[in-house]
């Protein structure tokens, strides 16, 4: 019964050790998250306005006058993902869509007038655009820089 004291105080010292152990912070805790980012739309950089130069050609003709400059205006019109608009295509004042790859876009198959579809496809490049678009004996040829 001598060593009962003894044992109560060894007890005794390593349950506040463990206590104490017990409470103290861990150093490796993760700090409280940090906000996600919102996500990034990548038309982002496409949209705006272009001051362009367009060619139509007939039948492989040149039409006259050869060239056309105007304004074209690209927007996202609350669409998903990989839909652009391109407002005021060929100077007609209508609008298409495209549906975006990377930096690339092609229109898919629809009414231009009357009996007339068109299809297409382009390429950004840096603040440059480039396309084409065809459509019965209509083909155009065009270019823009980004204002």
């Amino acid at each position: 019964m001598k060593h009962l004291p003894v044992l109560r105080a060894s007890l005794f010292v390593l349950s506040a050790i463990l206590l104490i152990t017990s409470c103290k912070k861990d150093d490796d805790d993760d700090p409280a998250p940090s906000p996600t980012p919102a996500p990034t739309d990548a038309r982002d950089g496409y949209v705006g306005t272009y001051v362009v130069t367009d060619s139509l050609w007939l039948a492989g003709v040149p039409y006259t006058p050869p060239f056309v400059n105007y304004v074209l205006s690209i927007n996202k019109g609350g669409t998903v993902s990989d839909t652009l608009y391109f407002n005021n295509l060929w100077n007609d004042g209508a609008s298409y869509y495209a549906l975006l790859a990377g930096s690339f876009f092609s229109f898919p198959s629809q009414n231009v007038s009357g009996p007339y579809n068109m299809t297409g496809s382009g390429t950004f490049t840096g603040a440059l655009l480039y396309y084409q678009t065809s459509g019965d004996v209509f083909v155009h040829h065009g270019y823009g820089t980004k204002q």
